[in-house]
Formats: structure tokens, sequence, C-alpha cells
């Protein structure tokens, strides 16, 4: 038995349907059902939607796993996989967010909406309740349900690109963050891993503006030629009243604020991919700026250390030489090393070597 609800006539009712009754209830154009199949449920799909009239080649992509973000059109229906996105806290030392995502794969039909989800961090009860709550597409049919699952699907995207930039913020922070100025030992760590993570949410994102500009188009094709459904999964249907295919116009404008969250995140990313990756090459920087000081400070003391040593080297010689053996010798020595050191010191010192 499958989990669905039943939308009728402005209500719905949560049931629970065999394959044979969700495949009577697809061909009541009264209805529109929303079944949503959890993980490990393969079995299910395989008999489910050949029973729907589903194209072999959907069915293998709602099976198969890490399928890219795409929207597929068939003869009567269409394929959509796009990923739920969720942040969790780093643990240890990193404390950048990292990236949980679950895949979902849906099957659109005129009047049924097929939901497979790759694990928990799918909320099939957040995206019914937006679409009991949205009252203004009651008319639309089967593209309300469409409508929330995008919606959700792209506020969990926008939540998290949002949430990556607020950490690429932070991370640029971090490289002054010590009272010496110099940058913490796990900044480049923590770059490294927000940047990597960045690259894995746009690899979700990128494709999802298509799939939503898609979704778009398809709806205005719909508003165009006066259809209460799917364009392409009509049946021959007569062309719907005036009122319907307003609703589909205002549907337009709904999808296209979905539209506006994807590209909103996708600009999100792309800020903080260049933030994450400008702090790690001034890091980079940093450090190499700190070893040119430190090596001119070496530098400057092994050059005054010289002076010393030069001297001493040559009243340690064994030949004769004025001064020798006396004490006059000693005071000379002693003043040329002092002298000389003191000027490479001030020296150095003027030009903030030291």
């Amino acid at each position: 038995m499958l989990n669905a609800r039943v939308f009728r006539n402005g209500r719905h009712e949560d049931r629970r349907l065999d394959v044979d009754e969700v495949a009577a209830l697809s061909r009541d154009p009264d209805a529109c059902v929303w079944v949503c199949l959890p993980a490990g449920r393969t079995d299910d799909v395989r008999r489910l939607l050949p029973a729907l009239g589903v194209h072999q080649l959907a069915v293998e992509d709602v099976v198969t796993e890490h399928q890219r973000p795409k929207l597929e059109r068939y003869a009567d229906h269409l394929f959509l996989n796009a990923y739920a996105v969720r942040t969790e806290q780093g643990r240890g030392g990193n404390r950048m967010p990292t990236l949980a995502l679950t895949e979902v794969s849906v099957v659109i039909r005129r009047n049924v909406l097929i939901v497979l989800a790759e694990d928990d961090g799918f909320d099939a009860d957040d995206v019914l309740s937006r679409a009991s709550d949205n009252e203004e597409l009651a008319g639309t049919g089967v593209w309300r349900l469409v409508h929330a699952l995008v919606d959700y699907l792209a506020d969990s995207q926008l939540a998290a690109a949002e949430q990556l930039d607020e950490a690429a913020d932070s991370l640029g922070d971090d490289l002054f963050a010590e009272d010496d100025g110099s940058p913490r030992r796990s900044l480049q760590r923590n770059g490294f891993v927000l940047h990597k993570t960045i690259v894995a949410l746009r690899r979700v994102l990128v494709p999802m503006r298509e799939v939503t500009a898609t979704l778009l188009r398809h709806v205005h094709e719909d508003a165009a030629n006066g259809d209460g459904g799917d364009s392409t999964a009509t049946g021959g249907r007569p062309p719907q009243d005036e009122k319907k295919a307003q609703k589909l116009a205002e549907l337009a404008a709904y999808l296209q604020d979905v539209n506006d969250h994807v590209l909103r995140a996708i600009d999100w990313t792309e800020s903080a991919r260049d933030m994450s990756t400008t702090v790690l090459q001034t890091h980079l920087t940093i450090q190499g700026n700190t070893l040119n000081v430190v090596m001119k400070k070496v530098t400057s003391w092994a050059a005054i250390i010289a002076v010393p040593t030069l001297i001493t080297g040559f009243y340690g010689m064994n030949v004769p030489y004025p001064g020798f053996d006396t004490v006059s010798g000693v005071v000379v020595a002693c003043l040329l090393i002092v002298v000389c050191s003191g000027a490479l010191w001030w020296q150095f010192r003027r030009r903030d070597w030291l």
C-alpha cells in the first residue's frame, strides 16, 4: 500500500492506495494525487510507474541514484530530478558548515505527482503544507503540488547558500583574528573545506536554474493553451475555461519567484566562492610576507654578528700586529666591535628590518 494525498474539489484527504487505485485516480479528471515513496521502495516504483504509462527511461532514472538536476519531457509526463539541501555544523577543528544532500526524483503527470526521496532529509509534510496553504493555486491541478515541491527545494538551497555566504564572511574575519595579527592555524583547512562545500552546492544549484526556467516555460504554454494541466499530458482533454487560464498565469508569477530564489542562491554561492578563494590567497600572501619579515630579521642579525666574528678573527691571528699582546689592542678591538655592530643595527632599524 502507498501513502497518498488526494485533492478533489478544494479538499484533500490522506489515503492508503494500491497501484491499481492510483492508476484509476490518474484517469479521474477531478482528482489530483500526491504519492511520496520513501527510500528503498524501488519495487513499488517499478510496479507503479509502468502502470501509469511512465517511460522506461524515466523509471530507470528514478531508481538510479546520483542523477544530475534535470527536467525531461516525455510524451505524456515530465521527469524532474533535484536535491533538497540542508547544512550541518562541522565537527572537531572544522567550524565550517557541511552539506547534506537528499536526491528527490519526481514524475509529473496530468493529475498525479509521484515523489521518491533518497533519505529522510526530504520533508514531505512541509511540501504538502505549502500546497494546502496556497489556496490561490487551487485551480491549477497538479501544478499546485509542483510549485510547492520546487518552492521547498529552492528554499532549502537558498538557506544553505546564505549560510555558506555568512561562513565565508566569518572566514575573512579570521584572517586577523589573533591579537598579534597572525592568521589562525586552522584557517587554511577551514577555507579548503568551505570552498569544497560551495563547489558541491553549485553542482546542485546551477542546473536547477534551467529546471525552474523550463517549468516556467511549460506553465506559460499551458496558460496560452487554456489547459488546466500539463500541456504534455492532456491526453486530448478539451480546453479549460478562462478562470483556469488565469490561475495558470498566476502560477507563473509564483514559479518566477522560485526561479528568482534559485538565481539569488547562485549569486550567493558565487560571492562565497570568491570570498573563500580570496581568503586562501590572502592567507598564503600573509604567510609569504611573514616569511620575508623573518628572513630580513635573520639576515640583519647575521650581518651584525658577522662584524665581531670578523674582528675577533683578525685579532686572533698567531702573528704580530699593531697592538699585539697589549691592552690597547684589546680596547681597539672592543671599540671596533661596538661601533660597527651598533652602526649596522641602527641602519637596519632605520630601514625597518629590525
